[in-house]
């Protein structure tokens, strides 16, 4: 017997078993259907927002330059040696204080005092080689004298021309001795001057008082100088003053100026920041990888000696302070409402001087459109000048969920 359609649909003739999975499939599809509801309008519903504010304010602004850098001695001295030999002792270390003078190192002179001795025996046989060619010359005139007399004495008969001519070459040769003696004691004393100046060379003396930065020599060592000069001890005259050397960019070097004031840490004092004053800019421009810059040399009071060469420095260069400024924060400038960013974006104007820029005010609940023409930034802060605002209105920096 064939069954009604409508109670097929209805389910009326179907076997009990089959009707109770049926409504329980239907009970699922409803559950399903009511909580994808729920999902799809928590979220398509509309978060409430509120504009957050901040002051115009009235306050001295600060323009400054970044720029990088590391510290130096003022004034570094390399101490060297200039004569060969074995180091017999090294009487200073690292960061050991040295008076002018100090003997910081010395030379086995041993072999220097042999030199010596023998230069000095070369000086005294040549100085009485000197003496002996002097009395040979004497006799040689002496006797040229005697064959000049008698040869006036018999009106040139006796002696004859060629012993006249003998007696006047024995005075020549005489003295051609006499200046060759003279210029070999010469040659002697100057040796010995050299090798005496080598002896006091041999111990190394401080030139300057300072402090010792670094010691390359050790004890039974042995130095060559020949061509350049051997560097046992590098030095810095003084501490309690430094230089940092920054690089600057080419952007920012005309805003920097000698005298300016410097604000800087180190990553050994992360939380102190440190003082100087710029006392040279170099005109010599330096190229690392196509960044051009220029170097900054500024002058540190490190009488307490917490600096040290060599660390690195991050440097805040004062260019300008402006007191009495309408000041208002960046984040103003960069905001704009929903209503009127449009379907592209924008590139916001770099904050120069003259720009003409727009900041939303809050009045009364609703963003106003204020126009800005700007002064100067310190990057938080810009100075602006403008016929509405004024001290404490309210300018929009952002939007967030109002709770």
């Amino acid at each position: 017997m064939n069954s009604d359609p409508i109670r097929q649909t209805l389910g009326l003739d179907t076997p009990p078993e089959r009707t109770r999975k049926k409504r329980i499939a239907w009970i699922a599809a409803a559950a399903v259907l009511t909580v994808g509801s729920g999902i799809w309008y928590q979220n398509t519903k509309v978060t409430p927002l509120e504009y957050m504010t901040e002051p115009v304010t009235i306050k001295t602004l600060t323009t400054s330059v970044s720029a990088t850098g590391n510290l130096e001695p003022t004034n570094t001295v390399e101490v060297g040696i200039e004569v060969s030999g074995t180091i017999e002792a090294v009487n200073v270390d690292y960061n050991d204080r040295v008076k002018k003078g100090e003997v910081m190192a010395r030379l086995d002179t041993t072999k220097l005092l042999a030199q010596a001795v023998g230069s000095k025996a070369s000086l005294e046989r040549f100085r009485a080689n000197i003496a002996e060619a002097e009395a040979a010359y004497r006799n040689a005139r002496t006797e040229l004298d005697r064959v000049m007399k008698m040869a006036a004495a018999t009106r040139g008969n006796y002696p004859s021309a060629q012993e006249i001519d003998d007696a006047r070459t024995a005075v020549e040769k005489a003295h051609a001795q006499v200046a060759a003696a003279k210029a070999q004691a010469e040659q002697a004393r100057a040796q010995l001057q050299t090798d005496e100046e080598n002896i006091r060379k041999a111990t190394v003396v401080s030139p300057v008082e300072g402090i010792v930065l670094e010691r390359k020599v050790e004890p039974g060592q042995t130095v060559v100088a020949s061509m350049q000069t051997p560097v046992l001890f590098t030095m810095a005259e003084d501490l309690s003053v430094m230089k940092a050397i920054v690089s600057v960019d080419e952007a920012d070097i005309g805003e920097v100026k000698e005298n300016q004031k410097v604000e800087f840490t180190v990553d050994a004092y992360p939380n102190r920041i440190f003082e100087g004053i710029i006392t040279q800019l170099r005109l010599n421009s330096q190229i690392v990888n196509g960044v051009v810059t220029y170097d900054a040399v500024v002058k540190i009071d490190n009488k307490k000696l917490l600096l040290r060469p060599g660390m690195t420095v991050s440097a805040r260069i004062v260019t300008g302070t402006y007191p009495a400024q309408l000041t208002i924060p960046n984040a103003a400038l960069r905001f704009t409402p929903d209503s009127e960013k449009g379907d592209g974006v924008k590139k916001a104007k770099p904050l120069s001087s003259g720009n003409l820029r727009y900041v939303w005010t809050l009045r009364d609940g609703n963003p106003l459109k204020t126009a800005v023409k700007i002064i100067r930034t310190d990057g938080s802060s810009t100075a602006v000048t403008s016929t509405s605002l004024k001290k404490g209105d309210a300018v929009i920096v952002g939007t967030r969920e109002k709770h």
